[in-house]
């Protein structure tokens, strides 16, 4: 068997029956003619890696054969597409909201054992959206294949095209309001949103930034962060000496920052003045975070005589971490574990945001005044 029927056997595999003879023909004749025009531009018979690569030119088999096919040529076609697209990313929501509810209500219900209840939330969205994609496609696949249009596909009606309206989380806040979301566009458009009061968010701040220095220094209950229950009544979670070395820069740090959010309580339109003392704060958070990074342990879990370190790590913030996480064990090694990749990640997202922090108050100090907001 030469070469060239080797090819034209492969593609005659995936080619119906009724047809597949004639397709064939039609190919041969052309890949023959092919062969004549490079024989004679070159003057010689082709060696096998020349007719190889015309071969290759025209296509791997499975794409030949595709060419000449019956059906439609992708897995959802693009007429389908953005309905399975929409359909996929409301489901995706919904999966997410309700695992968040459901771990939201273990944990205050008082779960015997943290860390599991978030790596099942993991573990059941993550399960559950593959399912749900996979049952998406197959169906989208199905009614392309068999050219099945659902009424709600071809027959739609205007007045019924309002909901849409809520894949804009911005227009959440309308239909929970309860309003008519087929009402005329001047009756149910959202209204601008009132301008905050210069401060408030601050005000925020300030009030947090209260709550935490009374809780660090004791004053909520009785001690600051001391040992406490974990999961089960035996699991005792203890902070590690850095906790201790750091009460005081900590407690300055929580301090100055009360401090700027009340600067901006008082004087709002200070732009300039607030973002030249953000900066050095921001800095001092850095080297906080730096420190505790490389501490290597924040906490320690006990339970039963046996001890598991809680602590950043590199390995961490590697792309396997999560399901590293979610596939961990029910005991003690498992809790140190997952709470070790939260809080790793937990501290450099912050470490993000305070650079982040010092970019933007550069910029809002070397701006033009009049480009102030």
């Amino acid at each position: 068997m030469t070469m060239l029927d080797t090819y034209l056997d492969a593609v005659a595999a995936q080619l119906p029956r009724d047809t597949r003879d004639d397709i064939v023909a039609e190919l041969r004749d052309t890949l023959l003619n092919r062969f004549e025009e490079r024989e004679a531009e070159l003057g010689r018979a082709l060696s096998d890696d020349e007719r190889e690569d015309i071969l290759r030119a025209m296509g791997h088999p499975l794409v030949v054969a595709a060419r000449y096919g019956r059906g439609p040529q992708s897995l959802i076609g693009p007429e389908l597409f953005p309905y399975w697209l929409f359909a996929v990313k409301a489901g995706l929501f919904i999966l997410l909201a309700v695992q968040a509810l459901g771990l939201v209500i273990h944990l205050v219900s008082g779960t015997p054992n943290f860390g599991q209840s978030i790596s099942q939330a993991f573990h059941g969205f993550f399960g559950s959206a593959l399912t749900l994609i996979g049952v998406a496609t197959v169906a989208g696949a199905v009614l392309d294949w068999q050219n099945i249009r659902p009424d709600f596909l071809t027959k739609w009606k205007v007045k019924d095209l309002a909901a849409l309206r809520l894949s804009d989380p911005a227009n959440w806040a309308t239909g929970m309001a309860g309003a008519d979301l087929n009402a005329k566009p001047s009756a149910y458009r959202p209204r601008p949103a009132p301008k905050p009061m210069p401060g408030a968010d601050a005000l925020w701040g300030v009030i947090a930034g209260i709550v935490f220095v009374l809780w660090w220094i004791g004053a909520l209950r009785g001690v600051g962060m001391t040992a406490v229950s974990f999961g089960r009544e035996d699991m005792v979670f203890q902070p590690a000496p850095i906790w201790a070395a750091l009460f005081t820069p900590i407690l300055a740090y929580a301090l100055s920052g009360v401090a700027v959010d009340l600067l901006t309580v008082v004087r709002p339109s200070a732009i300039k003045l607030r973002a030249l003392f953000r900066i050095p704060l921001a800095a001092a958070g850095l080297w906080l975070a730096s420190v505790l990074y490389q501490a290597g342990t924040w906490f320690t879990l006990s339970q039963d005589g046996v001890t598991a370190l809680v602590g950043p790590a590199g390995r961490y913030l590697a792309p396997d971490a999560w399901p590293r996480m979610a596939a961990a064990g029910k005991d003690i090694d498992g809790a140190g574990l997952i709470l070790s990749t939260i809080l790793t990640w937990v501290l450099a997202i912050i470490a993000v945001s305070l650079v982040c922090s010092i970019l933007l108050n550069l910029w809002r100090l070397v701006r033009p005044a009049r480009d102030r907001v």
